[in-house]
């Protein structure tokens, strides 16, 4: 577990053989991550500043999701067997998918979600402005987020592939930096009555505060902390970061400048260190759990049903809505997350099925 400081042929080794070999791991936290972003989309309305302790926990569980995701890419991405075709080969086919499932869910959810079914104003004018700033619809950030990481993953790679201390340091000072930009704005429109933006996110800009994320999940990967710090970090620093998380959901303290800095978002100084001591320590303690073949087999099948799942569920989760599906009681919020949870993944396997729609699950 302790980080090598140079590519020595041993290094070498622990970096490839682990990734020729299926982890189930990385599947389930895929898993439970995208189960935990339709969670969050459907008791949006149900949290605030008010809400009971146990939803403002669960909420900031929930805050660590995306960030899992983007870990999970950079363990996988960022592994030196995912260029041994070459970087052109690599880019070719992670944007292969990415690129018409890009354009195709954007042409879907600002045309047929946005212009046809919103019942709020909408103009084109607005809804290009909106693709330009990435917030066309709440989820669809992620994909320039998640292209942006991969055009940029061959040169990251060749950086700190080759030596996991390099990929720790990398990491940790681009997620140090990522927490200095998002905090910014609030700091200094509260501490010097104008906002400064050291950084405007975009479609072409997104991915920048999540280099960190990116390449501390292949950091730990390739040289994991120790079994003693990765329970530390599960049994008593996420806790703690839970509590402080939960606290920011509620202190009235984060409700104006300086202090909407700790607003919890997935750059937030109490979500960033969650969601890092949670995947850190579960990566490090599950790495070398196995399953057997039929396990694999159902395992890999709905961890490739993820991106798919994150893309479609809102367009399972408006409708029921429109429709009056009823969330007065806490019984019927979980039946409206089971409901869209299970169609959204019964879609896409579907939908993988079909010619050309599976081009763009």
């Amino acid at each position: 577990g302790t980080p090598e400081t140079s590519p020595t042929r041993s290094s070498q080794q622990r970096d490839v053989s682990p990734a020729r070999r299926y982890s189930p791991l990385l599947d389930v936290i895929r898993v439970v991550a995208v189960i935990g972003v339709v969670v969050v989309h459907v008791i949006a309305d149900h949290v605030d500043p008010d809400a009971p302790v146990a939803m403002l926990v669960l909420r900031s569980l929930l805050a660590t999701a995306v960030p899992a995701f983007v870990m999970i890419s950079g363990a996988l991405n960022l592994a030196p067997t995912a260029m041994r075709h070459g970087s052109g080969s690599f880019l070719a086919r992670r944007l292969r998918r990415l690129l018409p499932a890009t354009v195709a869910w954007t042409a879907f959810y600002v045309l047929v979600m946005n212009l046809l079914l919103s019942p709020g104003p909408t103009t084109l004018r607005g809804e290009v402005a909106a693709l330009l700033t990435a917030s066309s619809y709440p989820h669809l950030y992620f994909l320039p987020l998640i292209i942006g990481l991969t055009v940029i993953t061959p040169i990251l790679a060749t950086y700190v592939s080759g030596s996991s201390r390099r990929a720790w340091i990398t990491g940790g000072l681009a997620a140090a930096w990522a927490l200095g930009v998002a905090a910014m704005p609030y700091l200094t429109e509260g501490l010097l009555d104008e906002a400064i933006v050291p950084l405007q996110l975009g479609a072409l800009t997104y991915f920048l505060p999540y280099v960190g994320y990116y390449v501390l999940g292949r950091a730990t990967w390739s040289a994991p902390p120790s079994r003693r710090a990765a329970w530390w970090l599960l049994l008593v620093a996420v806790p703690l970061l839970i509590a402080a998380t939960g606290w920011a959901y509620a202190s009235p303290v984060t409700e104006i400048p300086p202090g909407k800095a700790l607003l919890p978002t997935y750059l937030a100084p109490t979500v960033m260190p969650l969601s890092l001591a949670l995947v850190i320590s579960l990566l490090s303690l599950g790495r070398s759990w196995r399953v057997g073949e039929r396990t694999e087999h159902f395992l890999r099948r709905a961890g490739d049903a993820t991106f798919g799942v994150f893309l479609v569920h809102f367009a399972v989760l408006i409708p029921l809505r429109e429709l009056g599906f009823p969330e007065s009681s806490v019984l019927t919020v979980i039946e409206l997350i089971v409901v869209v949870t299970i169609a959204s993944f019964a879609l896409t396997v579907v939908g993988k099925k079909i010619p050309l729609v599976r081009e763009v699950l």
